[in-house]
Order: structure tokens, then sequence, then C-alpha cells
């Protein structure tokens, strides 16, 4: 809330991605905070969503959306295609220290114990 009629010339949004500390958050979703707090799932989404674009409409000249290939916010799906450029990874993972995740493909450093995408062991 602290960037709340504020401006600026350039606008950079991280962590575009779903699930755990992603937006939106998956935290949402999750029973025991269902339990401490009962909300219904479309008020959480359309908040998230209104948080989303308080966030986009601060930007004056350029806005940057980060996410991760692969694990892309539903939120980014849902800017009209005219309004999208793609930009090319600027990180080139070298083949031969990565893998990809036997259960849901993302590809990792090898160095990984576990898949921040499912938190699975690779």
């Amino acid at each position: 809330h602290g960037a709340k009629g504020l401006e600026a010339q350039v606008v950079f949004i991280i962590g575009l991605t779903t699930g755990f500390g992603g937006f939106p958050d998956v935290w949402m979703g999750d029973r025991v905070y269902q339990l401490v707090r009962p909300t219904k799932y479309d008020i959480l989404m359309e908040e998230e969503r209104r948080l989303f674009y308080v966030a986009i409409t601060r930007a004056k000249e350029r806005l940057y959306l980060i996410t991760e290939l692969g694990a892309e916010s539903s939120f980014i799906s849902e800017i009209p295609e005219n309004y999208k450029v793609q930009y090319s990874p600027s990180i080139n993972l070298d083949m031969k220290y990565t893998v990809n995740c036997e259960s849901c493909g993302v590809r990792l450093e090898k160095y990984f114990k576990y898949c921040p995408n499912c938190g699975i062991e690779t």
C-alpha cells in the first residue's frame, strides 16, 4: 500500500510465478489458513488481481514483469497480447550443469536437492 497514488518512470515487478511466494500466492488455498480464517477462494483471487493491477498501473513509461519460464503467473496470461513484448532469457544455463525435474519438467541446476516448483526430491 506504500505505492498507492505514486508513479515511477520504470517499474519492475518480480516473482510473477505460480506457487508459494508467487503472484497469486498459493497460501490462499492452504487448508490450515482456511481453518484459521475461512475465506472464499474467489474473493482472495480478486484481491490478488486488484493488487497486481495497482502494481502495473504505477509505471509511467515502462513496465517489466519478471517471471520464471514454465512457472508464469496466471495473471500474465490475462494481459492482452498487443501489450506484451517477449524477451528471451538473459541467463543461459549451461546444459551440462542442469537437469529437468522428473515430476514437473522445470529445468534446475544439478545441485538442487528439491525442485522449487513442485517440491519433489531430484
